[in-house]
């Protein structure tokens, strides 16, 4: 279960990144792909690891969410390892829901 869960996550944000990048042109997209900074990142987004001294390139560079999102939502799955675990991400989700009411519209 776990690891169809991981297949999902990587395939929506995978999704959701091809989403944010312009239709008509699939020369960077695929381009993108084969960037080793953008493949570390999305490593780092979904594991939570490596990221000490990429983090801030790869939310400038792909505007990527930190890997808290991602790790909470596979413990929603999977279970979370005490009260206080559990109130952590209870509080990441409730700071990105105010952030989601407050953002910006196009």
């Amino acid at each position: 279960m776990a690891l169809r869960f991981n297949r999902l996550v990587l395939g929506m944000s995978a999704a959701l990144l091809l989403g944010a990048l312009p239709a008509s042109d699939a020369g960077p997209r695929d381009a993108l792909f084969d960037d080793t900074l953008f493949r570390k990142c999305i490593n780092w987004m979904l594991d939570g690891t490596g990221g000490g001294l990429i983090e801030n390139l790869c939310i400038e560079y792909y505007a990527l969410p930190s890997p808290s999102i991602f790790q909470c939502a596979r413990k929603v799955m999977t279970g979370f390892q005490s009260t206080m675990d559990q109130e952590g991400c209870a509080v990441i989700f409730e700071e990105q829901a105010r952030k989601v009411r407050a953002g910006y519209i196009k």
